[in-house]
C-alpha cells in the first residue's frame, strides 16, 4: 500500500479510482479518461502532483554547494526563478533528473517521489564542512497542476494577473481562498501549466475552491490514466519507466537540463567527454507507429535485421490518432521519417521515427 494523497478525501467523492505510483496513491481516473484528456487539450485539467517528491536546502552556502552536485547552473538562482537540471553519479549517470526552485531562504529541489531518499542520501554524504542542510519535505506541502490551455485565465482569476508574466520554471507567491501558496510556471506538458503548492491541510479547502472557480474553465480532474498518454506526447520521460540509473544524461534528457560552462560538479567529466565527442551512441526519440497494436515495453525496434532499439512507453494519442512511443534508437536512425520495425505479436509493427514532442501544446 503506497502513501496517502492529502488531496484523496475529495478525489473520492469525485469518482477517482486509485492506482499505486512512486509510492503514492494518486487517482488512475474519474471513471473516463478519454474525457480527462480532453479536458486538458480543450480546457483545463486539474491533476494530482503528490507522485512527486520535494526535497529542501537551508543554510548560507546552500547555492554554492548545490551547483557542485547538479548538472545546471545554479550558483546564482535568484528567489522566483527555476530551472531544469539532474543529479548524476560519479561515472556520470542519472540519479534522478530535477527542477530546481530558488526562495528566500532556501531552495527547493522537485523530483520524483520514489527518488528522494536515493538523492538525499548521496547529498548528505556530500556535505563536508558546508553550511547546508538537506531535508525531505515531500510532506510538508500539497501539490495540484492546472494545465491546459485554459489554466491562465484561471490561474488569473484566482491568484491576480500576475501570473501570466511568469517564465517557465519561475514561481511566486499568492494568496487564494485564503490559502497561502506559491505558483510555479511549470512545462511538463509543454502548453500552459501551473503547480500549485500549498499547506496539506488546506488541501481539501483549495481543491473545493479550484474546481468551483474552474467551472466556467472547464476544469475537470484528471488521473494518471490521461496524463500517461499526455507526457508521451510531450516527450516527457519519467524515471524508472524511461530511463534509469544505466543512461547518461544526453541519452534521456535534454541540453535544458545542463549548462556545459559552468565549474565542476559530480559526473562532470562524463558529460564533457560525450559533448566533445559530438555524440552519444543513442538517444530517447519517438515513432509513430502503423496501426492499433500497441508494442511492449522493452520491445526491440529494428532497422532491416539489425537490432537499433527498444520501445520504453507507448500510449494512443487522440489528437494524432495515432499509436506512438518513447523509444532508445541508434544515431542512424535518429534522422525524422526513418522507418523501422517493431518487434510484436502476432507480427512486428512498422513505425517512424519522430523528433519529440509529438505535440508542442
Amino acid at each position: 500500500m503506497g502513501l496517502t494523497s492529502p488531496f484523496a478525501g475529495e478525489e473520492q467523492k469525485a469518482g477517482a479510482t486509485f492506482a499505486e505510483c512512486f509510492g503514492v496513491e494518486v487517482p488512475a481516473h474519474y471513471g473516463d479518461s478519454s474525457r480527462e484528456y480532453q479536458a486538458v487539450r480543450g480546457g483545463a485539467g486539474l491533476l494530482d502532483l503528490s507522485f512527486r517528491g520535494l526535497l529542501e536546502l537551508r543554510g548560507g552556502e546552500r547555492l554554492r554547494w548545490l551547483n557542485g552536485q547538479i548538472t545546471n547552473d545554479v550558483k546564482d538562482l535568484p528567489a522566483g526563478a527555476g530551472r531544469l537540471a539532474a543529479a548524476l553519479t560519479a561515472k556520470g549517470h542519472i540519479l534522478s533528473d530535477l527542477a530546481v526552485y530558488g526562495l528566500d531562504a532556501s531552495v527547493w529541489i522537485d523530483l520524483g517521489r520514489d527518488r528522494v531518499e536515493a538523492v538525499q542520501s548521496v547529498f548528505d554524504r556530500h556535505i563536508i564542512a558546508d553550511d547546508v542542510a538537506v531535508d525531505d519535505a515531500s510532506d510538508r506541502y500539497a501539490r495540484l497542476m492546472v494545465v491546459g490551455p485554459e489554466a491562465p485565465r484561471l490561474l488569473m482569476a484566482a491568484v491576480g494577473p500576475e501570473v501570466a508574466d511568469l517564465k517557465a520554471w519561475h514561481h511566486a507567491e499568492a494568496r487564494f481562498a485564503g490559502i497561502p501558496v506559491r505558483i510555479i510556471a511549470s512545462r511538463w506538458l509543454r502548453g500552459p501549466g501551473f503547480e500549485v503548492v500549498i499547506p496539506p491541510e488546506a488541501a481539501a479547502r483549495l481543491w473545493g475552491a479550484l474546481l468551483d472557480l474552474g467551472r466556467s474553465a472547464r476544469l475537470r480532474p484528471v488521473g494518471m490514466a490521461a496524463l500517461e498518454v499526455l507526457r508521451v506526447e510531450a516527450g516527457w520521460p519519467w524515471f524508472g519507466v524511461d530511463f534509469d540509473e544505466q543512461h547518461l544524461l544526453m541519452e534521456s534528457l535534454t541540453a535544458e537540463h545542463v549548462s556545459f560552462t559552468k565549474g565542476c560538479y559530480v559526473g562532470q567529466e562524463v558529460v564533457i567527454r560525450v559533448e566533445h565527442q559530438g555524440h552519444v551512441n543513442k538517444r530517447l526519440g519517438g515513432l509513430r507507429i502503423s496501426g492499433k497494436t500497441f508494442p511492449p515495453r522493452g520491445a526491440a525496434v529494428f532497422l532491416g535485421d539489425r537490432k537499433v532499439g527498444q520501445v520504453t512507453s507507448a500510449v494512443h494519442s487522440p489528437t494524432l490518432d495515432q499509436v506512438i512511443a518513447l523509444g532508445y534508437l541508434r544515431r542512424e536512425c535518429w534522422d525524422p521519417g526513418r522507418v523501422v520495425r517493431i518487434s510484436a505479436e502476432p507480427e512486428p509493427i512498422e513505425a517512424e521515427v519522430a523528433a519529440l514532442p509529438f505535440i508542442a501544446s
